[in-house]
């Protein structure tokens, strides 16, 4: 098994010829027509006219005509930007014209709600879809990706670089909990998804929805308070068989790296600092000018591949879409490597007229194998000392790159351990629909999911490293097994009578998680030639074991009203109970209620420059289910004892019990609006909303007596505030085939804690601040140097001229914690994004640019330790010296700096994160060569930012790690 996975193109080649034999070719005729609006029956140039089974494409001409090839039995979908997308069956006809009427937001469109879907235009809440084009159009790794800048409200921030890319920070209107975890739910074609998000092949993506206010979120209950992000795959849809082939080739690069200093420079400041402790080893690497570029060393060209082979189509009664896709990644950092193989098949098959029956099913492997060289940490590549060796003279990597330090591992060891890390995950989602005959309207489904997730990861550090060389070899396995399980019953019911439509939807579901960990621990082998499979003969082994389940059990009940399209009502309310809450309180409910007024729907309304208002305003509350396994339950600590001659294992209390922890609890206001303006040029939605969150979880400080100096209970309270922009433009659209649109997203929240232990105190430890963000700079103000004319006011410091100025923020005379304050905070003042897309007739520009205004943070690239000597390497800096008296940064000498201060810098940025060019190939062309669509694309990521920030990258957590990559892909799309 594991030869075919490591060689895919087998597997795509059988999956090509299988997918091949199953295609009946159909007899296709050339079908003429013309496209007009409907306001004013003028030609609609631009129009794409498409073979809904073949995805074949043609787009009309200065006079709205068109002429395409299809079947007798195909259908033909006409898009414009700013109408509405019709659907015409060709019957037989050579002749096919169609009319569209103007749409500012597309409001008959469907979009996924949570249990269920809506049409855009009687949807109460706020809920946000993410542009097509950065879904299909881009070469994505993750969805996350997509989602960047691409919603008002979203925030994603890539924590760390790296081949996965899975390093994700997402959240939906700012943080709401201080210790809890503040991702939202995903939720992947109906069920709630608990792994990585690098597991899920963003090839297969239909939609995104984001449910950011509490009525929408409200159905997902004691985990909705962070926002839900729905995720659909890929359906098929009745007619012949459709093959696309998707694919790509990237070479990535790193953006940025730190400006160190070079080992001549080192060397120079080593001395400076103190004079004489220059090593024997850097010595004779300085004389001998042979420096190891420890940069160079560790990164390499990146790659980046993918091919994705799908298969849809459908009969009257049963409808398919399979897939299969190979990833294959090479990161810039030397032995970053990620490879993902994954099928997917999604069916639905109408048993009988009252009977479906349906599958979304994937399959995936995942392999990690190989650990990077180290870029961060004591033995991290950036800040490595230049006068050392790297490699042996037979080639191999030195085990003491500084031998009179031997702190020091070589930043290379890691590519020498032996590491196997793969995963196999089993996701699949099974239904049954049925309509119920006793009552119009009335359906049942029967909802179950399973998420089998299985990794095992394996590494031996041999005598080769330091590691391996100080514990006479070093093994470490890790097992994880994780089974999810979800059972829904769902009960709907819709119906219209008159002006009148109501829609209810009953839940009653079970889900449980079960999370097994085996791990073992081992050093002392004789030799490496076994590696990690040779647990039994170590000299010291520990075994360790693991294990968690969690049960949820919840019920639900929506109501939707819609009186002749105007006046809009939705009342939702959950249930749940979750075995993690503690005796007191083991069922939380959470309700919520949404009302609509469509304005342009009222015969009052006729104003021609306004084509679409509504209002929109929702009230409810939310939960995060925050409290892990078995929290709740007085805990013991292994404690062992001797007991004469012998060990014997003993147990001290840890934590209290607590039966009254629960839910964190965030109720939420919304107030919306959704707008189009002249006549579908202009559409957008405008969310104002104030969010405030309590029983938040934290560890009051105890006496110890109890056993235990803590104990976690339901206390803080937070605010959040903010606005949320989103706004798409037709901005010109030309009779010669040029067309320009924009996506814009502007958002701002402003967060506080409201309270904290119910004393109205602060919690400086944790820098934790009542009326302050959540996340908060707090620090020592750096004001600069301590010049010579300076030379009395410092020693009253016991500093000197040269050294770091620190501000004694309550004039006691001395420097200490108390003159800490708060120095700005990781709060933007607002995020945006903005998408242009100009074409062409065939040709396709698209540019995409985010950003983050308003934060700030310390630099550890500015951070020296001057308090001992120099072992580490360093950013060039405009040190003070007597003949420089700068005022930038401090001198070079120990105790410049004791505070220690840091020097805090924005890190607000503008990044132009995609740039993409395409070409469709004419429909003339693809008709001799029996190709229904052909499209060659070229793609920019990340290829150049705008900040003050002076670090690796704003973006990133860690200055010191893997660089955040630029990368240039070639892309092509078939389809046949």
């Amino acid at each position: 098994m594991k030869r075919l996975l490591k060689h895919p193109i087998h597997l795509f080649l059988l999956f090509a010829a299988l997918c091949y034999s199953s295609i009946a070719l159909a007899q296709a005729e050339i079908i003429k027509g013309k496209v007009t609006a409907q306001s004013d029956n003028g030609p609609l140039p631009g129009t794409t006219v498409a073979v809904k089974s073949t995805g074949k494409k043609v787009v009309t001409d200065a006079n709205g005509n068109y002429q395409i090839e299809a079947g007798n039995n195909d259908m033909l979908v006409f898009t414009s930007v700013g109408f509405i997308t019709r659907e015409i069956p060709v019957s037989g006809k050579t002749t096919v014209n169609a009319v569209l009427a103007s749409a500012i937001t597309n409001l008959e469109e469907v979009v996924v709600v949570g249990y269920g879907t809506q049409k855009k235009k009687d949807i109460t809440g706020a809920v946000a879809s993410v542009d097509r084009k950065r879904l299909e159009d881009l070469p994505n790794t993750n969805f996350a990706q997509a989602l960047q800048g691409a919603v008002a409200g979203v925030s994603i921030d890539q924590s760390s670089a790296g081949a996965e890319g899975n390093s994700n920070d997402i959240q939906i209107r700012g943080s709401n909990s201080i210790t809890a975890s503040n991702t939202p739910l995903i939720v992947l074609d109906g069920i709630i998804y608990n792994g990585s998000i690098s597991d899920i092949n963003p090839t297969d993506i239909e939609s995104i929805e984001v449910l950011k206010d509490a009525s929408s979120a409200a159905i997902y209950g004691s985990r909705g308070s962070n926002g839900v992000i729905l995720i659909t795959t890929k359906k098929g849809t009745r007619g012949k068989p459709t093959i696309t082939y998707d694919g790509f080739y990237g070479i990535q690069h790193y953006a940025n790296l730190p400006d160190m200093m070079s080992p001549e420079e080192f060397y120079q400041f080593k001395q400076t600092r103190e004079p004489g402790v220059i090593t024997a080893s850097e010595q004779a690497v300085y004389s001998s000018k042979n420096f190891p570029n420890w940069a160079d060393l560790v990164t390499r060209t990146g790659q980046r591949t993918q091919h994705s082979l799908g298969v849809s189509g459908g009969s009257e009664n049963t409808r398919y879409y399979l897939s299969g896709t190979y990833l294959g990644v090479k990161g810039i950092a030397i032995n970053d490597d990620f490879k993902r193989v994954s099928t997917r098949v999604n069916v639905e098959s109408n048993v009988t007229k009252w009977l479906t029956f349906g599958t979304n099913t994937q399959l995936s492997y995942n392999n990690r194998s190989g650990l990077p060289a180290t870029f961060a940490g004591e033995y991290g590549a950036f800040t490595f000392n230049p006068l050392t060796t790297a490699y042996n003279p037979d080639g191999s990597p030195t085990i003491y790159p500084w031998p009179e330090d031997t702190f020091f591992a070589n930043p290379l060891a890691p590519t020498l351990a032996s590491n196997d890390d793969e995963t196999y995950k089993v996701l699949t989602n099974n239904y049954l629909n049925i309509d119920l005959p006793f009552i119009k309207g009335l359906s049942y489904r029967l909802n179950t999911g399973i998420e089998y997730t299985s990794r095992e990861q394996k590494t031996y550090y041999g005598m080769n490293t330091r590691t391996g060389v100080q514990n006479k070899g070093s093994l470490g396995t890790r097992n994880n097994l994780e089974n999810n399980l979800l059972i829904e019953n769902i009960l709907n019911y819709n119906r219209t009578f008159g002006k009148h439509t109501i829609s209810f939807t009953g839940l009653y579901s079970y889900q449980y998680d079960v999370n097994k960990a085996d791990t073992l621990d081992a050093t002392g082998f004789p030799n490496d030639v076994l590696t990690y499979y040779q647990a039994n003969v170590a000299l010291s082994a520990l075994p360790a074991a693991g294990y968690t389940k969690e049960t949820l059990i919840s019920q639900m009940a929506r109501i939707n009203y819609s009186y002749d399209s105007r006046y809009l009502l939705t009342l939702t309310g959950r249930r749940d109970g979750f075995s993690g809450f503690g005796e007191n309180y083991k069922y939380g409910f959470f309700p919520s209620v949404a009302l609509g007024w469509n304005i342009s729907n009222e015969k009052f309304f006729n104003t021609k420059w306004v084509s679409n208002l509504k209002l929109r305003l929702s009230y409810g509350s939310n939960g995060n289910q925050a409290v892990g396994a078995y929290r709740t339950l007085a805990a013991m600590l292994e404690r062992s004892y001797v007991n004469g001659s012998s060990t014997a294992p003993g147990y001290i209390p840890k934590t209290l019990a607590n039966p009254n922890l629960r839910w964190e609890t965030t109720n939420t206001a919304n107030l919306g609006v959704d707008f189009g303006l002249l006549n579908g040029r202009i559409q957008g939605s405008l969310d104002v909303y104030s969010a405030r969150t309590h029983d938040l979880l934290l560890k009051r400080l105890i006496s110890s007596v109890h056993g235990s100096s803590s104990i976690v209970q339901n206390l803080g309270k937070t605010a959040n505030k903010g606005l949320d922009l989103s706004l798409n433009s037709i901005n010109m659209k030309t009779e010669s085939g040029f067309s320009w649109n924009s996506n814009a997203t502007f958002a701002f929240v402003r967060n506080k804690i409201l309270d904290l232990y119910g004393d109205g105190k602060n919690d400086t430890l944790n820098t934790w601040f009542i009326g302050q963000p959540i996340n908060v700079n707090f620090d020592y103000i750096y004001a600069g140097v301590w010049q010579l004319d300076e030379a009395t006011e410092a020693a009253k410091y016991n500093a000197k001229p040269g050294y770091a100025k620190v501000v004694d923020l309550n004039h006691d005379g001395l420097i200490n914690p108390r003159d800490k304050t708060i120095i700005g905070s990781r709060q933007p003042d607002f995020i945006w994004g903005l998408g242009n897309t100009f074409a062409y007739k065939n040709f396709t520009f698209y540019v995409f640019m985010q950003g983050v205004q308003g934060t700030s943070r310390s630099n550890p690239l500015l951070i020296d330790d001057v308090n001992s000597g120099v072992r580490y390497n360093t950013v060039k800096k405009n040190w003070w010296t007597p003949d420089n008296p700068t005022n930038e940064y401090y001198a070079n000498v120990v105790g410049a700096n004791t505070a220690p201060a840091h020097i805090f810098q924005s890190d607000s940025y503008l990044r132009v994160k995609d740039i993409s060019f395409s070409y469709d190939i004419p429909q003339k062309v693809l008709r001799d060569i029996h190709v229904n669509k052909l499209r060659v694309y070229v793609n920019a990521r990340n290829l150049f930012t705008i900040t003050k920030w002076t670090g690796m990258d704003p973006e990133l957590t860690d200055q010191k790690g893997i660089p955040l990559q630029k990368e240039f892909i070639f892309g092509l799309n078939i389809g046949l």
